[in-house]
């Protein structure tokens, strides 16, 4: 499979992507891209994983109210005209039902496209990190219904949180010893030498909020950040993966992906 293009609107995460993939790269708003320059890309397949924000607790569930939600909104009309053989799509558990994904799977119908949908986490192949999210697969003219759940009907072989992380992580992580005390009640906390340790979902307000945004590591006595690596090791990237720098670091992994997933999911389903 080749990937002929991959779009994204922030600077960050564009100029992380072009660190670390060669192939075309573009920074570019989908919520105004033309259709012809869309149509011009002739991708067999597109992999959308449009802002969440629109459909979370914290982002208040604006659904297409939410102005975050212009760009998964154009693309629907657009498949009016550009209609790709595949198409996956990957968002938290409150897309489904809302409004938006009500649309998506109107088009997708119009057009004949079959369809399969519902929640998956990286727990489910052995991976310690909740991580549970929507994912849609279709493909037009399909002659049986797609199906992407055969992959996760093995039981998992668990792998240790300990592997994951870094062999000598940065002082700079550790979190102080006011904020443990004012925030006792509220950390998540996991000791990765227990056997059953599972690091909590990873959002992008990681970094920024103390509470519900992830876990945090006992390490001895003290306790500390996941590092970004650490949090894109979990996520499936390969280890020759430079992560994100910068204050940016902890929102543009919040935002990622399961690798593992998608990977899974694509040998069932989609391009070879």
């Amino acid at each position: 499979m080749e990937v002929v293009a991959a779009i994204d609107h922030d600077e960050a995460a564009h100029a992380t992507y072009c660190a670390n993939y060669a192939h075309p790269a573009f920074r570019i708003n989908l919520a105004s891209i033309s259709i012809p320059r869309l149509a011009a890309f002739e991708a067999d397949a597109w992999w959308m994983s449009p802002p969440c924000q629109p459909f979370t607790v914290r982002g208040h569930r604006r659904d297409i109210d939410d102005p975050r939600c212009q760009a998964l909104l154009h693309l629907i009309e657009a498949l009016e005209a550009v209609q790709p053989r595949w198409l996956g799509l990957e968002n938290v558990p409150g897309f489904a039902g809302s409004i938006a994904h009500t649309r998506l799977i109107a088009m997708l119908r119009t057009h004949g496209y079959s369809i399969q949908q519902g929640e998956i986490c990286p727990t489910w192949l052995g991976i310690p990190n909740e991580r549970r999210r929507f994912y849609l697969v279709a493909e037009r003219g399909a002659a049986r219904p797609v199906d992407f759940r055969g992959a996760f009907q093995a039981p998992p072989v668990r792998r240790s949180l300990a592997s994951y992380l870094d062999p000598h992580p940065d002082p700079a992580l550790v979190v102080p010893k006011a904020i443990v005390t004012k925030y006792a009640q509220g950390l998540a906390v996991v000791d990765p030498t227990a056997a059953d340790a599972v690091a909590h979902c990873f959002t992008a307000a990681y970094g920024r909020s103390w509470v519900y945004s992830g876990s945090y590591l006992k390490d001895g006595l003290q306790i500390r950040r996941f590092s970004p690596a650490e949090i894109t090791r979990l996520l499936g990237f390969p280890d020759t993966y430079r992560p994100p720098v910068g204050r940016k670091a902890f929102k543009l992994v919040g935002n990622a992906l399961s690798v593992d997933v998608v990977k899974a999911i694509l040998a069932d389903w989609g391009p070879r």
